[in-house]
């Protein structure tokens, strides 16, 4: 049997484009965006269970304590961690639809028995929590979901996902929170959802808000006994993490205020074009849009499957992603997390292909 994720494979062969609205991060850093002091990069040190400057600084930011901090190789390495962690081969986890593929394909791999709570186009991509109280039982080890939401963008209401905290405690499971999206709402943005209970935890990373996926710095945020599973299990896998990209990490967390103004420069007037160019195309296109986002999850009026507009747009060098790697044919993941001109003329594009496919 092959194992993998279908999506992740088809970003990396098929994704990259000279006007890139599949991307789902932030533009790139470069080596002239990190100031460096000396001793900032080293080379080898002492990180068993990970870098101590870089777990206390990832604790001091999001307030919680070293040992509620386990580091690992990105979001992705993150919740793959945490999900071998807390689960067994058949056991029960609820996981949201749409959802960012590779969380179904980890879970796969782990042999657990996935099964599905939506989250509606119609209903703004809101919880439904009667819904999901009535999937909720005792069988149930696990709920995950992404706040913000891969792939719309939707940031829920604090008080909803403290519900389902809620009622996933009830049944004795754990609640997984992918908040790699988070840092993007800056000063507006909700506590960790680690503070939810010793049943939450949350995972991200410097990828997505800060566009410094090279350095892999992922992590999770977890109750210290929690955290103490997810040592034992990555024993395994590594004795270490990559000491020189723990050092540069913990450099770049002295200065998130910086880079964060810098991610803000490129969002903001980007955030300005989608939505002049949804409200332009109305007719072809509805799109739930977020106050602040990095993409977006627009749906075809009148058409069934986005794959013919990917084809027509892969011969203009731009890219989209389509919906059928989130089971959503009819929408397409629109990124845009890329400097301003490129942006604008990747939209030029996707208007000239909604006309003519």
């Amino acid at each position: 049997m092959t194992r993998g994720s279908v999506y992740m494979r088809w970003a990396k062969d098929h994704a990259a484009a000279r006007y890139n609205l599949a991307n789902s991060g932030m533009l790139g850093c470069s080596t002239e965006d990190l100031v460096l002091e000396p001793g900032d990069l080293q080379v080898n040190g002492a990180n068993r269970d990970g870098y101590p400057p870089l777990l206390e600084a990832i604790a001091a930011r999001y307030g919680v304590a070293p040992e509620q901090v386990v580091t690992a190789p990105g979001t992705s390495g993150a919740n793959f961690l945490a999900f071998a962690a807390l689960i067994e081969a058949d056991d029960e986890v609820l996981v949201e639809r749409p959802t960012y593929e590779p969380l179904l394909a980890a879970l796969g791999f782990l042999g657990a028995r996935v099964r599905r709570f939506e989250r509606r186009f119609e209903n703004g991509y809101r919880l439904d929590l009667d819904g999901i109280r009535s999937q909720l039982t005792d069988r149930v080890r696990l709920v995950v979901l992404a706040n913000p939401h891969n792939p719309s963008g939707v940031l829920l209401p604090p008080e909803e996902v403290g519900e389902l905290a809620r009622l996933a405690a009830q049944v004795g499971a754990y609640l997984l929170v992918d908040e790699v999206y988070r840092d993007i709402w800056f000063d507006e943005a909700p506590p960790s959802h680690v503070h939810l209970g010793p049943h939450v935890l949350a995972t991200s990373s410097l990828t997505k808000s800060y566009g410094l996926s090279g350095l892999r710095c992922g992590w999770v945020l977890c109750a210290p006994d929690v955290a103490r599973r997810l040592r034992l299990t990555r024993d395994p896998m590594q004795a270490v993490d990559s000491v020189p990209s723990d050092t540069l990490a913990a450099a770049a967390f002295r200065q998130l205020p910086r880079l964060a103004e810098r991610s803000r420069a490129i969002l903001d007037p980007n955030i300005a074009q989608i939505r002049a160019f949804l409200a332009e195309h109305r007719e072809q296109l509805d799109c739930v849009v977020p106050t602040r986002s990095m993409k977006v999850f627009p749906r075809l009026r009148n058409e069934e499957d986005s794959e013919p507009l990917h084809d027509w747009l892969r011969g203009r060098d731009t890219s989209i992603v389509p919906g059928k790697f989130f089971e959503s044919p009819r929408h397409f993941r629109l990124g845009f997390a890329v400097m301003p001109e490129d942006v604008a003329r990747g939209l030029e594009h996707l208007g000239e292909g909604l006309r003519r496919v």
